[in-house]
């Protein structure tokens, strides 16, 4: 594959002090790399000698095999994408001014970077005829940066450059401007280089993560093979290794068992599909009066059997479902996880009382205990 970016032997000095040493780093056309290490690892210097926001001390950077050294910065600069954490956006222009403003200013016809920048806004999940003519201060950080990077899409660049553009943002919204960016390079396959401190962040967009430390690259592969085979201890440490193996060794299924959605065995197939609906919930664990276990009812079966206005929760129940002992093994537990299509296992005592279920969540979330929420868990209910 075309190499889009290049570095050969790049330093970068300031005042003396090295921030970068002999960077050697090739970026492929049409992927999406992160940059990301501690604060002061040289990420964001590297990113900015791209456009050359900073100039380098020594070595060549080329762009689609150019040296861009040879190239006038504000010619560089139109042709490069570039979004930051502070968005940017200039305050006395509309939304679709400040989008159109590069196009423009490269000497395209008015109607055609309104098109243009009315196309991006639909991109972004923002209603062009709402939009369009709003001001920067009319719209919330989320709204702000999914403007930012649309101006960064508007000439149709090549490369994109995007230091840290979501870490000031809430959870929700940063998850959900991640979704869009991976959506987004997707369908239109630019390169992008990313800066983040934030593993999880790397981990869901990347194709290639470079880890940094000290103004070197210590170790560059895909998100699966950094995870997998960490170079040292300081790659261990960044992309949590530790934590996991700790996890697993302290892990015990009593950890991961969650409160379980109970039914009993004589209630309807309607009474089903009303206590899945309302507590959100795919299946359901049958139990008799005293508790024990009999089986499960999940959505396939439910709505299988729904015109049968006869039948009942012991009807359709699968009465083969494996059940686990609380004292069970985390390997084993997962390995049944994987092979049952249910997504939860009952969890009893010895005499088959329902103790609550493991999920594929609970059973990941206790392998990863700084983790966020996981939402599949369900509360106890009985009818």
């Amino acid at each position: 594959m075309a190499k889009a970016i290049e570095f050969i032997s790049v330093c970068k000095d300031f005042n003396g002090k090295g921030i970068v040493h002999d960077l050697n780093l090739s970026i492929e056309k049409g992927n999406l790399v992160t940059l990301i290490g501690p604060s002061g690892c040289g990420k964001t210097t590297t990113l900015k000698m791209i456009n050359r926001l900073i100039e380098p001390t020594s070595g060549t950077i080329s762009v689609h095999g150019v040296d861009i050294s040879r190239i006038d910065p504000v010619e560089l600069r139109r042709e490069i994408g570039y979004v930051i954490q502070q968005i940017g956006l200039f305050p006395h222009l509309t939304i679709e001014e400040n989008i159109s403003l590069v196009p423009r200013m490269k000497g395209q016809r008015k109607d055609v970077c309104v098109k243009r920048a009315y196309e991006l806004l639909d991109v972004m999940g923002m209603d062009p005829a709402v939009f369009a003519s709003r001001y920067p201060k009319e719209l919330s950080g989320g709204q702000q940066q999914r403007v930012g990077v649309a101006r960064a899409l508007a000439a149709d660049p090549e490369i994109i450059l995007m230091d840290e553009p979501f870490s000031a943002l809430d959870p929700i919204s940063r998850e959900q401007l991640q979704d869009e960016i991976a959506k987004l390079q997707a369908e239109l396959q630019k390169t992008i280089v990313f800066v983040t401190h934030d593993m999880d962040e790397a981990l869901k967009i990347a194709d290639q993560i470079v880890l940094m430390q000290h103004g070197k690259i210590i170790q560059q592969d895909v998100p699966e093979q950094i995870l997998r085979h960490p170079k040292n201890d300081f790659v261990r440490q960044f992309v949590g290794e530790k934590r996991f193996a700790q996890a697993a060794t302290r892990a015990t299924i009593e950890d991961a068992i969650v409160q379980a959605v109970t039914v009993r065995p004589h209630r309807g197939i309607a009474e089903c599909i009303q206590l899945m609906r309302t507590r959100r919930v795919n299946g359901l664990i049958v139990t008799d009066r005293s508790g024990r276990y009999l089986g499960v009812v999940d959505a396939m079966r439910v709505l299988g059997s729904f015109a049968d206005e006869g039948a009942t929760a012991a009807t359709v129940m699968d009465a083969s479902v494996p059940v686990i002992q609380p004292g069970t093994d985390v390997a084993p537990v997962i390995a049944l996880l994987q092979a049952d299509g249910h997504g939860f296992l009952p969890v009893v005592d010895g005499e088959e009382r329902l103790l609550g279920a493991v999920t594929r969540g609970s059973v990941l979330k206790l392998m990863t205990p700084t983790g966020g929420e996981v939402h599949e868990d369900a509360a106890m209910a009985s009818v």
